[in-house]
């Protein structure tokens, strides 16, 4: 006997196959396969972003911009990827950010190329002459042999070689989430108070991850200011505007490096799509970020400890440091933070000295905030030496 469908039936989801994918989808899975195919087999960076040797920098930047268009396409259709393409996915960003990274930078590009001309001159060298092709009793030379085409057994990987620098100190790294070496231009857009105003500048970022990225800047901004970025960062590193071209995010300054040739390296904390509560009534304002409830980061343990220091402030276009009496609040093995009352708004280095006279090092700045009583705090880490503790 037939049995007809209830209503019930008629509303259980279909359980068969899954249609199958338009021409459109076919064609963007026969690109993508090409592309991680050419990327794998890659054993150069040039091989692996599919460029010449003799490219330039904005040849470079659109090869990189079409190669992360295809391994990261719109949600609609990187959502029906099996796992094993996005394992694949995965591996190539890799290569080929590496790639990018290292042809971005003139003195590591030149430094590949050298590596590479040394990899190649052995092979060209152990290479046998050829003999002369005997001659016949006819004066005739013999037929040619047919020929046998093989594929070589084991090419020189000069990509694994080249990249793959591992450290032999170990794995120290702290972070929350890995970063990644990539060079990408990045607008970076500030306000500061009073004539100035708002600002902007082009950058280029020196490693970039989930949570934040490290460029290099030219204007002095202030720890604890929030910057808006402009970047083409890949879609696996964002948190929002998965399928627009360009990624804008603000982001609190974390950490400033001392500088070096005009320019600083600043490293950013992502605050996400929106700004802070009160950056729009106050954009120039110094903001904190949320306190790290995880482990604790830090390489040596810090103890709290109240004793005399004198901080010696050093500004490079200023001939006379200036001086300050602090108390510290809290030391370590390698730095310390310290309760000042006339901090300059930017330095370059410290020197600290301690009361007793059997300490003094130079200190670059990692942080400065206000307490609860409204002075403020600075923590520094030394240079070349160990607090006694």
């Amino acid at each position: 006997m037939s049995r007809t469908s209830s209503p019930a039936d008629q509303a259980r989801p279909d359980l068969s196959e899954p249609p199958l994918p338009s021409a459109g989808d076919n064609a963007f899975f026969l690109e993508l396969d090409r592309l991680l195919a050419r990327i794998e087999t890659a054993t150069t960076h040039y091989q692996a972003l599919g460029v010449g040797r003799d490219l330039s920098r904005e040849q470079l930047d659109r090869a990189f911009s079409e190669t992360l268009s295809v391994l990261y396409p719109p949600y609609a259709m990187s959502a029906t990827l099996p796992a094993a393409m996005l394992t694949r996915i995965e591996r190539a960003f890799n290569k080929a950010a590496q790639g990018f990274s290292v042809l971005a930078s003139f003195t590591r590009r030149r430094e590949y190329d050298a590596a590479l001309v040394s990899v190649a001159a052995p092979a060209m060298a152990s290479a046998p002459a050829p003999s002369p092709a005997p001659v016949s009793a006819g004066g005739q030379p013999p037929p040619a042999p047919a020929l046998h085409l093989h594929r070589e057994s084991a090419p020189r990987a000069a990509y694994n070689e080249f990249a793959k620098r591992a450290s032999s100190s170990g794995n120290d790294n702290r972070r929350r989430t890995d970063r990644i070496k990539l060079a990408l231009p990045v607008r970076v857009v500030g306000v500061d108070q009073g004539a100035a105003g708002k600002w902007s500048e082009m950058a280029e970022t020196l490693d970039i991850s989930r949570t934040g990225v490290r460029l290099r800047l030219n204007r002095a901004v202030r720890y604890g200011m929030v910057l808006y970025l402009s970047l083409p960062l890949p879609a696996k590193l964002r948190s929002h505007a998965f399928m627009d071209s360009s990624y804008n995010v603000y982001a609190l300054v974390r950490r400033i490096e001392p500088m070096k040739k005009g320019m600083r390296a600043v490293g950013l904390e992502f605050v996400g799509e929106h700004p802070p509560p009160g950056y729009l009534e106050k954009p120039w304002a110094t903001f904190r970020t949320r306190r790290w409830a995880g482990d604790d980061r830090r390489r040596a343990r810090r103890f709290a400890r109240a004793e005399a220091v004198c901080i010696e402030y050093i500004i490079a276009d200023r001939p006379t440091p200036l001086h300050e009496e602090a108390m510290t609040e809290s030391v370590s093995r390698t730095g310390l933070r310290v309760i000042v009352r006339a901090a300059p708004p930017e330095f370059d280095l410290l020197r600290v000295t301690n009361a007793a006279g059997y300490f003094e090092d130079l200190a670059v700045l990692r942080n400065r905030y206000y307490g609860e009583d409204g002075l403020e705090r600075l923590c520094l880490q030394f240079l070349n030496k160990d607090w006694p503790l």
